[in-house]
């Protein structure tokens, strides 16, 4: 049985992970609400599945093809614009191809159409007032901070109608690991490009955040791109693509990003309880 509960987190969702009837709470949100979802799951000792926030980082290095690479950094980050717990929301790329990459993901990220969903643009609007300014407020950060805001960062509508919440599609270029844009989950089509100088800085710098929820990279090389894919700490990783795999793929992430997963039959097994019986006869 299925049944559908609607109503805030206050008014539907708290009591019904405080209530200790609940044998098991899936959560996808906020690391600050799962949090508290974990703390409230914890005091009737129900088990918690966390899907959370991500940063997660697309590796691009000099041997990958370079049309697979533009097409897949671009989906990452605004497909739904950015609005995905998954979005590749920073490119990590080495040096010696960033200038002349960057220069082409620019010119075919000004050209993405903006509009109504129903209308099948490329990047849609942001779902609230409140999230725009959220995004927006990042960018400006940023901005002030000094980074370079290559493309984008602005506040716009709808062309056809000169309505809507929308943000231009934003890449911000060279930006430093420490910096928020970086660290934290904006949640928004805005793209944060860290520059490597080496195959062995990718690692280090796809790891750099607290969150651990997807990776991507794309390179010729498969045997770098599984090593990658081993050493890396996310609960899935894409080669040479990005948002693959179908329901039967187990989705999920590490560190702040969450525990357990959701997809495939690995999810089916966190609503199931192993019974053990002995007997002798």
């Amino acid at each position: 049985m299925c049944n559908v509960v609607t109503g805030s987190g206050e008014e539907a969702g708290a009591p019904l992970v405080a209530h200790p009837d609940v044998d098991h709470v899936t959560f996808t949100g906020s690391v600050a609400t799962g949090s508290r979802v974990m703390e409230a799951a914890a005091r009737n000792i129900t088990r918690v599945t966390l899907e959370l926030g991500g940063k997660s980082p697309v590796v691009v290095l000099a041997d990958c093809d370079r049309e697979a690479a533009q097409e897949g950094v671009l989906g990452a980050i605004y497909e739904n614009a950015g609005q995905v717990c998954s979005a590749g929301s920073r490119l990590v790329i080495e040096s010696g191809i960033h200038d002349e990459f960057i220069d082409q993901l620019a010119a075919r990220t000004r050209k993405l159409t903006l509009g109504h969903g129903l209308r099948n643009p490329q990047v849609g609007p942001i779902n609230s007032s409140e999230q725009l300014d959220r995004i927006a407020s990042h960018v400006e950060a940023a901005r002030a901070r000094g980074v370079n805001v290559t493309v984008g960062g602005e506040r716009t509508v709808d062309p056809e109608t000169g309505g809507g919440r929308f943000l231009q599609p934003t890449i911000l270029d060279r930006v430093a690991p420490e910096d928020a844009v970086v660290q934290e989950e904006i949640f928004g089509p805005v793209l944060s490009v860290q520059v490597i100088d080496s195959v062995a800085d990718a690692m280090e710098v796809a790891n750099g955040t607290r969150y651990g929820l997807v990776a991507g990279i794309y390179t010729r090389d498969l045997s770098r791109a599984l090593a990658f894919a081993r050493d890396v700490d996310v609960g899935q990783v894409y080669i040479n693509e990005y948002f693959a795999g179908g329901i039967e793929v187990p989705f999920g992430g590490n560190k702040e990003s969450g525990f357990g997963r959701e997809k495939g039959m690995e999810a089916l097994r966190s609503y199931c309880k192993i019974k053990s019986v002995v007997a002798r006869v």
